[in-house]
């Protein structure tokens, strides 16, 4: 079971630390196609993994995690 934890931070805060995951969201779907296709592109880094549906199931929490933070940083407005 996951403990819950509670942040009061400024909504700047919580900006910056969405875009932050927004990037590692955009890595992990890279390394996925990556590890697919064997295409590189410069403007991303792989990242270390052990296949695609790692990569992937990775990329999936990134957003998940994403998600709630929106929720509930936009829904106290």
């Amino acid at each position: 079971m996951d403990d819950n934890v509670t942040l009061i931070l400024a909504r700047p805060d919580v900006t910056q630390i969405l875009d932050a995951l927004s990037q590692r969201l955009e890595n992990w779907k890279y390394t996925e196609r990556y590890l697919q296709t064997g295409y590189a592109d410069e403007s991303y880094c792989v990242e270390e993994c052990s296949d695609a549906e790692e990569a992937h199931r990775i990329a999936e929490r990134y957003g998940s995690i994403i998600n709630s933070i929106e929720q509930q940083a936009y829904s106290c407005k």
